[in-house]
């Protein structure tokens, strides 16, 4: 066999009662991050203000151009904006030592990874200035309890985007798009994202995300090896263009890019797996060997100010855990689409973004390793 039993996954299945409270990973049992595990707590002294420049390492499209311009004319701070396409890009780069960034975008699946292994700054986030203003439930979560290394920045969904006006068949579900409906083959986009691929392939061949089961593994493998002929492009960027432009049909989709494609092509739909699908929490933090450690901490203050995340939100079209933002939001207008969020019902098949047990990520590289070489 290919793939081997392994010891029990950790990720949990939502309830709809406990969906929003588990949804931001809050958890009252998760144990608080050991002091040496990052850098010395630095909260007593937030600086006054600052100047030059900061550099700051994020998904690909995902900072409003309009909030960092702002930010620049009311701090004097110029942000530099470097992309990555993935989480695990993202932990690899920075796990070299080479990364010169001074604030990163961390998924919560990867950020007690990081933060064990001295990565990240330690920075009390809820004694900025702003830090009152982050939702009690998003406090503490299971990654960062007490946000002693980490500040909210969106909540996301991980879903299917169709052109339902070329994919002639019905998609509800994960199953679905891997079987390639009609209209679709050479024109679907799969995420260059190994959690966000394998959970999927494996909900769609009857399992979950951090299965135990090496059979399960292979079930994926074959399933992704088969699909792979179908595929138009394996990439995270871009994706919305190439959704409301035409250039692909179906593809994997994150809420708000997905939204942000629909304002483009108002006929696009998004699906909600009947299988289940990914939720998690994109948050900002500072490296522990940052050269602007002091700017990093005014531009992660600066967005827990409900205005500026408004503005960031408006953007990048995913819900962003910050009291007061609601009445700063712009309605949606001609050519604009709404943030995507989840009804009751759904929640039912929503499972929270936990990393796996070193085993079973041993099966999800190996997996991805074979299914990209």
């Amino acid at each position: 066999m290919l793939f081997s039993h392994t010891r029990a996954p950790l990720r949990v299945t939502l309830t709809a009662a406990a969906g929003i409270a588990l949804l931001v990973g809050a958890s009252a049992c998760s144990a608080a991050p050991a002091e040496s595990a990052g850098g010395s707590s630095t909260a007593a002294s937030f600086p006054e203000s600052g100047s030059g420049e900061l550099n700051l390492f994020n998904f690909t499209n995902y900072i409003n151009p309009d909030a960092l311009t702002k930010f620049t004319e009311e701090t004097g701070i110029t942000v530099n904006v470097d992309t990555f396409s993935s989480a695990e890009e993202m932990v690899a780069k920075v796990k070299t030592g080479s990364a010169t960034y001074d604030v990163v975008s961390v998924s919560d699946y990867v950020a007690e990874d990081l933060i064990a292994s001295g990565q990240l700054l330690e920075i009390d986030a809820t004694s900025f200035p702003n830090g009152g203003n982050i939702e009690d439930a998003f406090v503490n979560s299971y990654f960062d309890e007490g946000r002693k290394y980490t500040t909210p920045y969106a909540v996301v969904y991980q879903g299917i985007g169709v052109n339902p006006d070329v994919v002639s068949a019905p998609v509800t579900s994960w199953k679905d798009y891997f079987s390639v409906p009609a209209g679709s083959a050479g024109k679907i986009n799969l995420h260059d994202s190994q959690t966000m691929v394998i959970d999927a392939a494996l909900m769609a061949t009857g399992s979950e995300a951090c299965t135990s089961d090496g059979e399960a593994y292979q079930k994926a493998f074959d399933l992704l090896e088969e699909f792979k002929p179908s595929i138009k492009i394996i990439s995270s960027d871009g994706t919305i263009d190439r959704l409301a432009g035409g250039e692909t049909v179906l593809s994997s989709m994150w809420n708000g890019s997905f939204a942000r494609a629909q304002a483009q092509n108002p006929a696009l739909e998004y699906v909600f797996p009947e299988e289940g699908f990914m939720m998690g929490a994109d948050n900002l933090a500072i490296l522990t060997n940052a050269k602007n450690p002091d700017n990093a901490k005014i531009f992660m203050n600066w967005l827990l100010e409900p205005e500026n995340a408004a503005l960031n939100a408006d953007f990048i079209k995913y819900t962003s855990p910050i009291t007061g933002i609601e009445k700063f939001l712009a309605e949606p207008g001609e050519g604009d689409a709404a943030v995507i969020v989840a009804d009751a019902a759904t929640m039912e098949r929503a499972h929270e973004q936990k990393p796996c047990s070193a085993e079973v990520k041993e099966q999800y590289d190996k997996l991805w390793t074979m299914f990209k070489g």
